[in-house]
């Protein structure tokens, strides 16, 4: 008897950076490479800018996304430190610690 993967990756994968949980991205990026993004693509929104004033300023997308992908409030310490353990990523880095720091710094991305 076979299970059902947790995750549908090809539902939704057009939009996924905004429209997946954390969880589905990191799921789908390790187990079948997809939402995994690359360096060349840009996230939708810009987590560090306006962060004095985010209660106010920001979006509701724009705090949803964040709070999914940065996987914090803002204002709070990030979730990773992207400069431990750079060089060997592939093989050090957790999905999870992959996805974030491509997303939110540029770093550990395909």
């Amino acid at each position: 008897m076979t299970s059902s993967p947790p995750y549908d990756c090809d539902a939704g994968l057009a939009n996924w950076a905004a429209g997946w949980s954390s969880a589905k991205r990191a799921w789908c990026c390790q187990e079948e490479r997809k939402g995994c993004g690359d360096a060349t693509t840009s996230p939708p929104y810009d987590c560090d800018a306006g962060l004095a004033n985010w209660e106010a300023g920001w979006s509701e997308a724009k705090k949803a996304w964040c709070r999914s992908t940065a996987a914090r409030a803002p204002g709070e310490q990030p979730l990773y430190d992207c400069a431990a353990n750079a060089a060997s990523w592939r093989s050090d880095w957790s999905a999870s610690k992959r996805m974030w720091c491509c997303a939110r710094r540029g770093q550990g991305c395909e």
